[in-house]
């Protein structure tokens, strides 16, 4: 039996003292929150308040909480934490009896001698970890390299320095007639045709059981009594990610006597293979080996290629405490919607809770997982290694039996000038030894990006000039695993920063450059980009055209990417763009979803490049002149997992509100599942229309239909009455 606590919460300034008042605390909770809601802080995400949370990351916090054990009837008794964050010493009846560094433990604690008696639990946190280690800078990341907390707590181009601290996962008592806490292990093989499916059900108990297997469609396939059982499924259901099947999990169930009583407990499981394999013309070793090839990167599941089309994901609130199923579920549908498969849960971050992982199982939705690492080098002091290694594991037990797992990862950027780590590096050496003899069928890349791969670049217009649609097609990358552009968040997310009427005319000052819509990047208009706005369109009037503006540009920019990414397929085998979410309201950002929950217009836009078959145009820029040469090249993108039948496809251009002109019928033949297909490049002379702004390519395909508004503009000894761009 499982109970609640109820917390209190104080602070001190050395560990032997105590904190002279106390306040009542969330469980889950932070340390930030539970202070500004008893002390009437405001709300950390308007302007810049939440320099006001700053102060507390170097405090100790103590928490309190009781339990009558005097009338417990049952044998057992345990205090169980899934997560305290972040070093902290454990207390019952002011004895010491537990201490720990690192945030994804379980702890599980014996309190059997206390029952008769009040139990007094004290768990004392300490103040934020800050390495001295490599002559770190104050107050930036550096301060994380030698700790496995979260690095963007430390402050990033998209995230405040807010560090949060204390019990951010489930703690409570459990009472029960058995010895040991019941931690079943349902494991699975599958053989080389994947036809047989051979179950492992392993559980902790001395005596008999209650076993039962449930397939998909509910039936139940199998049932045993002992605490060790094996067998196998013939011709088992596979788990498919989103586009390519059903994302089949079985469900498995565990019934234990406990005294006259009996507990029930219950999980999911998918079978699958997964794997890296070397992209189509990657080998670039000559007939006598002496350098290295691109590594493999195309990920195959259930032995099909997957061209993997997702986002980065990074924690969707600064204070994980506040994570829920439901909100988790609200992002993760969005992510399923549009038409993604993967999230690269980045390195920088959390790594999330399991209902995070049961609804991506649930989904179809791969997860490529990265351990806490993130642009710091990661030096190999003993403190840190054996630090490492425990979490480690930790996060290994968190992950690893999910469907939804395909990748584990080193870290975010690790092989480069700031970060300077290597494939010797002893810190990776370490992980992929641990990932490897605990979940040898799971694939391990040291750090993304790796040879072959890009990161970058984040903005519409590049620093030397070159829009990213005239780029992103001479690029050569096997796998586009961070890419961004940048847009103004919606209107509704603004409000959350300041008065909307302080945000125009947009300018530098503390509140736009603390959200991020200035000087992320150091100095410079990172990442509102007003000037590349003004560049396009002339001078905005409004907020409201402003951001309508930036938006239209991210949205052009993240669906060319994404379908020229595909365009490149089988070279290319990932299109994963920075960043599906947000933490906190941001000025601008890369994002296509604004915090809390609301959706960018690229969302849309990505959603539609993301479609298994898509009919697709490679444009050569976006804006063009009056008797200019519009010319693109057509292709049929298909990374389905049906052939498709024959079709034609009718390619219309308009310019402004005239009637759409048909330029050509594509007769496209029959295309194998899996396959793209190129067709023709077309050239189109574009007529003098008075005051037209925009221009339209339209593919006229069905479901696999397509339409890109480009920017169109008629000189004035042309049309001498052409008008602001209104957009």
């Amino acid at each position: 039996m499982k109970t609640s606590l109820v917390w209190n919460l104080g602070y001190c300034d050395t560990e032997s003292s105590m904190p002279k008042e106390t306040f009542a605390a969330k469980v889950p909770g932070s340390v930030q929150l539970d202070y500004a809601a008893a002390y009437g802080l405001p709300d950390y995400r308007f302007e810049t308040n939440f320099e006001q949370y700053r102060w507390m990351e170097d405090k100790y916090w103590v928490y309190s909480a009781e339990y009558d054990a005097r009338n417990t009837d049952l044998p057992y008794l345990r205090f169980i934490a899934k997560g305290i964050d972040y070093k902290y010493d454990i207390y019952v009846n002011e004895t010491k009896k537990f201490s720990h560094e690192g945030m994804y433990r379980t702890v599980i604690l014996d309190l059997n001698e206390y029952i008769g008696k009040i139990v007094t639990l004290k768990i004392v946190v300490h103040p934020v970890p800050k390495s001295n280690v490599g002559l770190p800078s104050p107050n930036t990341r550096d301060e994380q390299n030698q700790c496995c907390k979260p690095a963007v707590s430390y402050g990033w181009d998209f995230h405040p320095r807010l560090i949060p601290l204390g019990i951010w996962e489930e703690a409570y008592i459990e009472t029960s007639s058995l010895p040991e806490h019941i931690k079943p292990n349902i494991s699975y093989t599958l053989n080389t045709k994947r036809d047989v499916a051979a179950l492992s059900l392993r559980v902790n108990v001395d005596e008999n059981v209650k076993w039962r297997f449930v397939d998909p469609d509910g039936k139940v396939i199998f049932e045993g009594v002992s605490p060790s059982e094996n067998f196998e499924i013939a011709s088992p259901l596979l788990w498919w990610c989103n586009g390519y099947g059903a994302p089949n999990l079985y469900t498995w169930e565990l019934t234990v006597p406990c005294g006259d009583t009996e507990e029930t407990f219950s999980g999911k499981i998918g079978f699958k293979t997964v794997s890296l394999e070397m992209n189509a013309n990657t080998w670039s070793l000559p007939d006598f080996p002496k350098s290295r090839s691109c590594p493999p990167i195309t990920l195959c599941l259930n032995g099909i290629p997957i061209f993997a089309k997702g986002s980065n994901w990074v924690c969707p609130e600064i204070f994980y405490s506040e994570l829920t199923p439901q909100r988790y579920r609200e992002q993760l549908q969005l992510v399923k919607d549009a038409n993604m498969n993967i999230l690269r849960c980045w390195g920088g971050a959390i790594v999330n809770k399991e209902s995070f992982f049961d609804l991506c199982d649930e989904m179809g939705i791969l997860v490529w997982q990265e351990f806490p690492l993130a642009c710091n080098n990661y030096h190999a002091t003993e403190h840190y290694m054996e630090l490492l290694k425990c979490e480690a594991n930790d996060i290994i037990d968190r992950v690893a039996g999910h469907a939804c797992h395909a990748i584990w990862c080193g870290g975010n950027e690790l092989f480069n000038s700031w970060s300077g780590m290597t494939d010797q590096s002893l810190a990776l050496r370490l992980l992929n030894s641990i990932t490897f003899e605990r979940t040898p069928n799971i694939p391990f890349l040291a750090t993304s990006p790796l040879m072959g791969m890009g990161h970058g670049s984040y903005l519409f217009v590049y620093h030397n000039g070159k829009e990213v649609v005239e780029v992103m097609q001479h690029s050569n990358n096997t796998a586009y695993t961070e890419f961004g552009v940048p847009a103004f968040s919606n209107l509704d997310c603004l409000q959350q920063i300041t008065d909307l009427k302080n945000l125009f005319p947009m300018v530098a000052n503390d509140v736009t450059c603390a959200h991020h819509g200035f000087d992320a990047w150091g100095k410079g208009q990172t990442w509102c980009s007003k000037d590349t706005i003004q560049s396009y369109f002339g001078e905005s009037n409004s907020l409201e055209q402003l951001v309508n503006r930036g938006q239209f540009l991210q949205k052009v920019g993240y669906r060319f990417i994404f379908e020229e990414a595909r365009r490149q397929k089988p070279h290319c085998s990932m299109a994963i763009n920075w960043c599906f979410n947000e933490p906190w309201p941001c000025i601008a950002n890369n994002s296509v979803i604004c915090y809390p929950n609301s959706i960018k217009p690229s969302y849309y836009e990505i959603a539609k490049a993301c479609r298994p078959v898509a009919a697709t145009a490679r444009y050569r820029k976006l804006r063009y002149r009056a008797e200019e040469m519009l010319e693109f090249d057509l292709f049929l993108l298909n990374d389905g997992v049906s052939p498709l039948d024959p079709m034609e496809i009718v390619v219309l251009v308009q310019v402004g509100n005239e009637d759409p002109v048909r330029i050509m019928t594509w007769e496209v033949p029959y295309i194998e599942a899996n396959t793209n297909f190129s067709g023709p490049t077309l050239r189109y002379c574009l007529p003098v229309i008075s005051n037209a702004e925009t221009c339209k390519i339209i593919l006229a395909a069905g479901d696999a239909s397509s339409e890109y508004t480009l920017l169109y503009n008629c000189p004035q000894h042309i049309a001498p009455k052409k008008k602001t761009l209104n957009m």
